[in-house]
């Protein structure tokens, strides 16, 4: 594989200049992430006569918008709910943001002729006590005039206790629709590094230095769309937990089988277990089950019960896809946009989307872009990592137990060895964490925090910037 550069001129002895030699690669800006919100961000920078250059560590397949549901929606579960402990301004913030990236991503894919498909999006109630939350829900809308309405009787596949339903929303296939949004990157002259991975990321005052697996970029610059920051950088990993999520696809043989209007919205549940919904292509789409990377002790188990209940409740045929996504939330509940260390706009992150990263993630990259190009939007500052003081909670005493019990069982079993593979460390390189084997996937994952590897120990993703230690 090629190395990242670009050319030097070189001077001769009495300093004229002579040939051109490979050197870093130099950008205004480099976007260390090619998911939604990096190829959002540049292709605004590009817009705007910036020098961007992107990166990823894998390809436009291993991304998590390509791993994503596809919803496009401002309605999200129950997340206006559940913000509005940080007042309703934060909240209005919080939807003027996912009404910006809903609306930039209709308007680029109708001009991209990718398809996007208007739904009803719903957030259903499917035990008693999940009642309180629609309601909350329902009130949330109301407050901010959100033409949501409350249904007795929803399209659901299960038992109900109601539902909001709010129009206006849309779903889209998340690979097709990044596909798009890069060729038109590279139309634009940006280039895009699939498999240059991140290493190391150093500030200087001028700027700063990527090295990376192919090689060094010099930038004013950097933007870390990558789900977390990799390393340990401006601590924000401490504030991060990170969840992995079960998706499935299901053939309909009978399509009339299912609830009058079920096929005309998208929904998922108001609390546990969550149940995600939508219809694309004839196909079912299943999601729910999600864990903390790392301390699910069964996650062939979550995948069983999802299975069982969708062929319980809904009129399927054979399973056609079935995979997981990764996703990260903050501790305050809201997505981290901005400068990754308090005042230095160096090094800016987008992380923290609560598994809506879509709508959000186009939305971070409005923010970022408009940051950097001088023209902020109103609501970003809402969205700012540092906007207000970090809020520990239980999640963080979780996080100590299981790197303590991690260390107690490293000193009996440090390493760990699966068919097939060498004899890799237990011991996560980022922070000591002691890695579990996931046997679904297949997989070493770090329950401190959210690191992946191979059987072999080569890093899949996470904060983590090398391998497992091989034996």
């Amino acid at each position: 594989m090629s190395e990242i550069s670009g050319n030097t001129t070189r001077a001769d002895g009495t300093g004229t200049p002579s040939v051109a030699t490979p050197g870093p690669l130099r950008a205004d800006v480099a976007v260390v992430g090619a998911g939604l919100t990096g190829v959002v961000t540049a292709l605004l920078l590009a817009d705007g006569g910036a020098d961007v250059v992107v990166l990823d560590a894998g390809s436009a397949r291993t991304t998590t918008t390509a791993r994503s549901t596809g919803k496009l929606s401002v309605l999200q579960g129950t997340k206006l709910a559940r913000l509005d402990r940080h007042g309703s301004e934060v909240v209005g913030d919080y939807l003027a943001a996912g009404f910006a990236g809903l609306g930039w991503l209709r308007r680029a894919l109708e001009d991209l002729n990718v398809a996007v498909d208007n739904r009803d999006d719903l957030t259903v109630a499917t035990t008693p006590d999940q009642i309180t939350d629609i309601d909350a829900v329902a009130a949330a809308c109301a407050h901010h005039d959100l033409a949501a309405q409350w249904e007795e009787h929803p399209p659901y596949p299960a038992p109900t206790y109601g539902a909001v339903r709010l129009p206006g929303q849309a779903q889209v296939d998340p690979l097709h629709m990044l596909s798009a949004l890069r060729s038109r990157l590279r139309s634009r002259g940006v280039a895009v590094h699939d498999r240059a991975r991140l290493k190391q990321v150093r500030r200087f005052r001028s700027g700063v230095a990527l090295r990376t697996t192919r090689g060094t970029v010099l930038a004013e610059h950097v933007v870390l769309a990558t789900g977390v920051p990799p390393g340990r950088l401006g601590g924000l990993f401490l504030r991060l937990e990170a969840n992995r999520s079960l998706l499935t696809t299901w053939e309909v043989p009978d399509p009339d089988a299912l609830p009058t209007g079920f096929a005309d919205t998208m929904s998922i549940t108001a609390g546990s277990p969550v149940r995600s919904l939508r219809m694309a292509h004839g196909l079912l789409m299943v999601g729910g089950e999600g864990y903390a990377v790392g301390r699910e002790p069964a996650p062939a188990g979550r995948l069983a019960a999802l299975d069982e209940w969708t062929r319980a409740h809904l009129p399927v045929g054979p399973t056609r896809h079935t995979w997981a996504a990764q996703d990260y939330s903050s501790d305050t509940g809201l997505p981290l946009v901005g400068p990754a260390v308090p005042g230095d706009d160096r090094v800016l992150v987008a992380t923290g989307y609560d598994k809506w990263g879509l709508t959000t993630g186009a939305a971070a990259g409005l923010a970022l872009a408009g940051r950097i190009l001088g023209e902020p939007v109103p609501w970003g500052r809402t969205l700012e990592p540092w906007a207000r003081s970090p809020e520990p909670d239980a999640r963080a005493a979780v996080t100590f137990g299981e790197q303590t019990v991690g260390w107690a069982c490293a000193t009996t079993r440090p390493t760990g060895q699966r068919a097939g593979a060498r004899r890799v460390s237990r011991v996560c390189p980022h922070l000591g964490g002691v890695v579990r084997w996931n046997e679904q996937e297949e997989s070493w994952d770090c329950p401190v925090h959210g690191s992946r590897f191979a059987p072999d120990g080569a890093l899949l993703e996470g904060p983590a910037t090398k391998g497992l230690a091989r034996r």
